[in-house]
């Protein structure tokens, strides 16, 4: 499927674009089968959960639960799902998917990361607070772009996805406390955020969205009775590189990972510098996993 004009445009002025009915619904039940086997056969697991899945890894999947007890665990996401099964890697490759980005970035494309997050129902997955990507990962360019595949319909009840139309335009706000430990949320009333402008991003299964790396983001809770799963997926130009090593285990240290992970266009070794705004993302009062804990620090 290809991009309009207009549709760029309103990317490039927005920060976001959202795509309905990209997956076809029969691969999205294929997906959701796997999915339903993949939770099926780890909650099965009576094992004690140890520091949220361990140390973060870009290279191996692993689970975030929401406690360490392995009798009352959930899980709130999958990381790389698509070093989990065939069907993730397939579709992060997908050619709907990558004709888009390639637009919307630039023309090269190199595989950031994976995540297959689980709004839980009932309230008990929580909010995700504002935040921009970019705050955790500054690169020498903001050619970076997230995108967030819909497996179940997504509306107003269930947490979806919202974000600040234009944000991305505007500085990189302050993730940090008023004790300067980064915690990966903005604090909008300190930084004078209108967050009554944000859109929510609502679509049936199989709808697509994409969005800028500093688009202002987050998302509500998740008020039905159903689980909410949005499979996600993060791409770079190839001349985009990381500023820093926060201490996780970061894929770009193995150069091997680096060229595996080109798409589209040749590697660079010139790192593309853009005068853009960087807040860097430390320090850190301890090692965290996920989002999910980070945010939980004030």
């Amino acid at each position: 499927m290809s991009i309009r004009t207009n549709e760029v445009n309103f990317y490039r002025k927005n920060g976001y674009l959202v795509k309905e009915n990209l997956i076809p619904i029969k691969e999205v039940k294929k997906i959701n089968n796997i999915v339903k086997n993949i939770i099926f056969r780890e909650k099965k697991k009576k094992i004690k959960i140890k520091n949220q899945g361990g140390i973060q890894s870009y290279d191996n999947y692993h689970f975030v639960y929401n406690s360490n007890s392995s009798k009352n665990k959930q899980i709130l996401r999958l990381n790389n799902p698509q070093n989990r099964h065939q069907i993730f890697f397939e579709i992060s490759r997908s050619k709907k998917i990558i004709s888009i980005v390639k637009k919307l970035i630039g023309g090269t494309v190199r595989f950031h990361l994976g995540k297959l997050n689980f709004k839980l129902p009932n309230k008990k997955g929580g909010e995700i607070a504002w935040h921009q990507d970019w705050a955790f990962y500054p690169h020498t360019n903001d050619d970076l772009i997230t995108v967030g595949i819909y497996l179940e319909d997504c509306n107003e009840e269930n947490g979806p996805l919202k974000v600040i139309p234009g944000s991305h335009k505007k500085k990189v706000f302050n993730h940090h406390n008023e004790e300067n430990n980064f915690i990966g949320k903005i604090n909008t009333k300190r930084s004078k955020i209108n967050v009554k402008k944000n859109v929510s991003l609502m679509g049936s299964a199989g709808t697509v969205t994409f969005f800028h790396c500093r688009t202002i983001h987050g998302s509500g809770l998740n008020c039905t009775s159903n689980n909410r799963p949005l499979l996600l997926f993060a791409y770079r130009a190839c001349d985009a590189w990381p500023l820093i090593n926060d201490g996780n285990t970061h894929h770009d240290v193995n150069f091997e990972n680096y060229e595996k992970n080109i798409i589209f266009g040749k590697k660079s070794l010139i790192p593309r510098c853009k005068e853009v705004p960087i807040i860097i993302p430390l320090p850190k009062k301890k090692h965290y996993v996920s989002i999910y804990q980070l945010q939980k620090n004030k």
